[in-house]
């Protein structure tokens, strides 16, 4: 619309909108956890991928000036961060799709110091810029065994577990009476796995890495999804049965989203990052960063981000990119020093730690996401 007259651009934004209609009136449960890329009508983008996240925090806002999300008389708007609690965009009007569910707002407001119509449509996760794999492959793990409907713990660690895992250890320490959560293995060795050993849950996907393999275990529909706080811990932890039931608990009275157990520093054990490292007077800190190691997540914060663990082959940056997709949440993420595990494995020590970085680099910037510099991660 630039370089057009007055009259011009006014006709063009009549035609425009003339295939919109009044937003209906909106509640925070029909939107949070949704997907949106954030645009102005002369094609500015802020965000092309903008979380609704919970407790009205806005995740990857793709700009400082607006940072929560607030529906107001039953409209959504995004909130200006200037700390006055006005919208800095009301959104009046929407465009839905046949099956009547809203897939564009729209809505006039100033974001960055320009006024203008802005719109948000509805997205999905951007495919992986290195490896993507195509929409249409199938991606649901069938499992081999898992639990009678109505038989389930309140918690879930899903480990990718081979030959070498260090997950048998971590039930020699509790009974069946005594753990708080369930157990399911998603097992990548070529070999098919013994189908009698100890879990809820057992699948196998074979010659998968990890956030793939978690991928194809939490498709829509996976019974995984039954549960309010889930572990995804590497194999080679060592960890107490005892202490991954405390882990829970205080996740849980915490009110926690996403959060780790701390890391020993002794022999034996690698931390990655100083911030993990145990601090033994401290049971949780409230924390801007948690690894991919063995991150902990609500369900609902998980539902956020597991489309980005899609076609990852190592994994590096989400750790930068989930909180920002849960809105720097700092009061509901952190690290549970209480809970230490040793990490056996030097870091780099089965791939390539380069070719790591530079997939690191590619996704964040499919996200336009831009990496914070924070004390005590590398």
């Amino acid at each position: 619309m630039e370089n057009q007259t007055p009259n011009a651009e006014q006709a063009e934004l009549n035609a425009l909108l003339a295939s919109f209609t009044d937003a209906p009136v909106l509640a925070a449960a029909q939107l949070e956890g949704s997907f949106w890329r954030v645009f102005d009508i002369n094609g500015r983008q802020l965000s092309p991928f903008m979380v609704l996240a919970p407790q009205g925090l806005l995740g990857n806002p793709g700009t400082g000036e607006i940072d929560q999300w607030q529906i107001v008389n039953g409209q959504l708007c995004l909130m200006a961060s200037d700390g006055n609690g006005t919208p800095a965009v009301a959104f009046t009007l929407v465009r839905k799709d046949e099956t009547g569910r809203i897939i564009t707002f729209a809505g006039q407001g100033t974001i960055d110091g320009v006024q203008a119509f802005y719109f948000l449509r509805a997205v999905g996760h951007p495919e992986h810029p290195l490896y993507a794999s195509p929409a249409t492959q199938p991606r649901r793990a069938t499992f081999i065994k898992q639990p009678a409907p109505g038989t389930r713990r309140p918690n879930l660690v899903i480990v990718p577990a081979g030959p070498a895992s260090l997950h048998p250890d971590w039930l020699k320490s509790v009974t069946d009476e005594t753990r708080n959560w369930d157990l399911c293995i998603g097992w990548y060795d070529a070999q098919a796995p013994d189908a009698d050993m100890p879990c809820e849950y057992l699948a196998h996907i074979p010659k998968t890495r990890k956030f793939r393999l978690l991928y194809n275990l939490l498709h829509e529909g996976s019974p995984l999804w039954d549960y309010e706080a889930i572990w995804l811990p590497d194999d080679d932890l060592l960890a107490s049965g005892q202490g991954i039931g405390l882990m829970f608990y205080l996740f849980r009275k915490f009110g926690m989203d996403l959060a780790q157990p701390s890391v020993l520093r002794v022999k034996g054990s690698y931390p990655n990052h100083a911030i993990t490292i145990q601090r033994p007077d401290s049971d949780v800190r409230y924390e801007p960063f948690v690894e991919i190691m063995c991150p902990v997540f609500s369900r609902r914060a998980l539902k956020i981000c597991v489309g980005s663990m899609r076609d990852t082959e190592s994994g590096y940056g989400l750790d930068h990119l989930w909180p920002a997709l849960l809105g720097q949440p700092r009061a509901r993420m952190g690290i549970i020093d209480r809970v230490p595990v040793a990490h056996t494995r030097p870091v780099g020590a089965s791939y390539d730690v380069q070719r790591a970085i530079d997939e690191q680099t590619a996704v964040l910037r499919t996200y336009n996401h831009t990496m914070r510099k924070m004390a005590g991660v590398y």
